[in-house]
């Protein structure tokens, strides 16, 4: 047993032991037994035998009857109250919906009464919108002849896009006449408007959507990390976050709702949804003030470029494409100069922010390297780590940099094997150039900190780590539907994938020393599985259910009342 430095009267709150525990610490150690102090810390780990003087009559000692336990996982990149709202109050399409099959779902929404007169679909892909283009402005005049006279908005799968109806475009005041933002189009064809809307020009709509009030927000929070804690989560880092976003989850934890760990990804820069410079100020000056016991706020974002599914992502050989409309030279564009990105990224490293860029095509890939460098040289090498979300398109040359740099890559799963969205980028970039996108041995081999985040809620619409893993084994999709494997030469062991969902993203939310491990006088945030991941094959991974989860030894999922369903409570040990 590694016991804590033993003060009088200390006895564990609850002890689970005959488990198969991977403490996942840098040794690999594996228990059967795990004591959770009162204090909600890790008390000791071990054999049960050896922990008999930590035992009193009010300690609940569980039998885990063999099941598989280890830390809980660590969502490193979602979107928390945009996914959830999602969730909970649009009207669900699926990412295979042809334009037919998303305008009859939209008709069906658009007859229900509703609380809310907005209707907003999410999320269309490739299929729909090849429709949309295919029809121009008539696609349009479709919408709304369904929508009822209803404002609707229709969001793309990767976030990055919309398509409004009219009653929506005259909400935001755009017409054909109306030019386009920076970095973001309306989408025109012969002059007209198209209802396409890509990028920052999205944001012109998405902000006339009526805003939930206080208190359904912190109802939002809270069935947020219910859902979390149901598939294994005891923490999460939220990729793009606000004042209100922060002052939410303050809210929650404050009333002890918040059971897991909280990390937020400032939005501090132009490029971010909704940026307001004096709001940015606030949110700067403010945001260690805000943030609860169990939240932390280390970071910035960036938004550099787009998404391939769109042709925004920057890319440095051009986009290849038989469209007319698409421009032969078209290498997707940069929110930022190389300039304005260094100077961003260096403000922050001074102040001691890691920096968040999202950065898909290699050409912005690149520039974000390129611009980390530039910093470390003028504020120093041993500023924090910065990250380059997603990063899906990077060269072979440039991989080693990132761990020279210290650059973690943050990586999302459901692009890494054959789905609707991969084999849809894959088609606009080409078979040549996709072969090489999300090299994960590469990355590890190099010495690059990987930390692995679901980008919740783009692609799939529900969370579920276990596909993500089984995906990382195998390079195959997990469910089934997509055959083939995408670069299986990348695949990784269980034992390389297993610190990317716990240890990497708590080090990275600046967390080690709370949480990540299971190891003496850390956090007890702890799950127990329905199968032992070492013992089954990578496919059947994607099948787990999680039993239990524990934060700071509190049982989190399922409530208290199902866990004799589970575990067997034993009254002599």
């Amino acid at each position: 047993m590694i016991p804590r430095k033993r003060t009088e009267n200390m006895t564990a709150g609850r002890i689970l032991y005959n488990g198969i525990i991977h403490t996942l610490d840098t040794a690999s150690s594996v228990v059967d037994a795990i004591a959770f102090g009162r204090d909600g810390k890790i008390l000791a780990l071990g054999r049960l035998h050896d922990m008999q003087s930590l035992i009193d009559e009010t300690t609940e000692v569980f039998d885990l009857q063999g099941c598989f336990a280890m830390p809980g996982l660590i969502d490193f990149h979602l979107h928390a109250l945009p996914g959830m709202i999602v969730k909970l109050y649009s009207t669900r399409l699926k990412p295979t919906d042809n334009f037919a099959a998303v305008l009859e779902r939209i008709r069906l929404a658009a007859l229900e009464p509703g609380e809310r007169e907005w209707i907003v679909g999410s999320a269309f892909g490739p299929s729909a919108l090849a429709d949309m283009q295919q029809l121009g402005a008539q696609a349009l005049h479709m919408l709304d002849a369904v929508s009822n006279g209803r404002p609707v908005v229709l969001e793309h799968v990767s976030g990055h896009g919309i398509f409004a109806n009219s009653a929506a475009l005259v909400r935001a005041g755009i017409t054909a006449h109306t030019p386009n933002p920076p970095d973001g189009e309306i989408v025109k064809v012969a002059g007209q408007v198209t209802g396409l809307l890509h990028e920052t020009a999205a944001w012109l709509v998405q902000d006339k959507i009526p805003a939930l009030t206080p208190q359904q927000m912190i109802d939002v929070a809270g069935k947020a990390v219910a859902l979390f804690n149901s598939v294994g989560m005891t923490g999460f880092c939220d990729a793009s976050s606000t004042i209100d976003m922060l002052n939410t989850f303050r809210a929650l934890d404050d009333q002890g709702r918040l059971t897991c760990w909280a990390g937020f990804t400032l939005a501090l820069s132009s490029t971010c949804p909704g940026y307001d410079p004096a709001a940015a100020e606030h949110l700067l000056a403010e945001h260690r003030n805000i943030c609860g016991e169990h939240m932390i706020a280390g970071a910035a974002k960036i938004f550099l470029d787009g998404v391939p599914s769109l042709r925004t992502a920057a890319m440095i050989d051009p986009y290849p494409s038989d469209d007319p409309d698409v421009l032969p030279d078209h290498r997707g564009a940069m929110a930022l100069s190389p300039e304005e990105l260094e100077e961003e990224i260096a403000r922050f490293d001074r102040l001691g922010l890691s920096v968040k860029v999202h950065a898909i095509g290699d050409r912005a890939v690149l520039t974000v390297i390129d611009a980390v460098e530039a910093v470390r040289r003028t504020n120093g090498p041993n500023g924090p780590q910065h990250h380059i979300a997603h990063g899906q398109f990077i060269r072979p040359d440039d991989i080693a940099r990132l761990s020279q740099l210290n650059i973690l890559a943050d990586l999302n799963p459901p692009l890494w094997f054959p789905s609707s969205a991969s084999l849809t980028h894959k088609g606009i970039v080409g078979d040549q150039r996709y072969a090489s996108t999300w090299p994960v041995r590469s990355l590890l081999d190099t010495g690059t900190d990987v930390a692995v985040g679901s980008d919740w809620l783009t692609i799939f619409a529900d969370i579920n780590p276990w596909l993500a893993l089984s995906g990382l084994l195998t390079r195959r999709d997990p469910t089934g539907k997509f055959p083939g494997v995408h670069a299986p030469e990348q695949a990784i062991s269980l034992h390389q994938a297993l610190p990317l969902f716990t240890r990497n993203p708590a080090l990275a939310m600046r967390l080690g020393e709370k949480t990540g491990q299971l190891a003496v006088g850390l956090s007890a945030d702890l799950i127990v599985l329905d199968r032992d991941l070492t013992t089954i094959s990578p496919e059947h991974i994607a099948g787990t259910k999680v039993l239990a989860t524990f934060f700071q030894g509190r049982l989190v999922h399922p409530a208290d009342k199902h866990v004799k369903g589970i575990f067997r409570l034993t009254t002599h040990v």
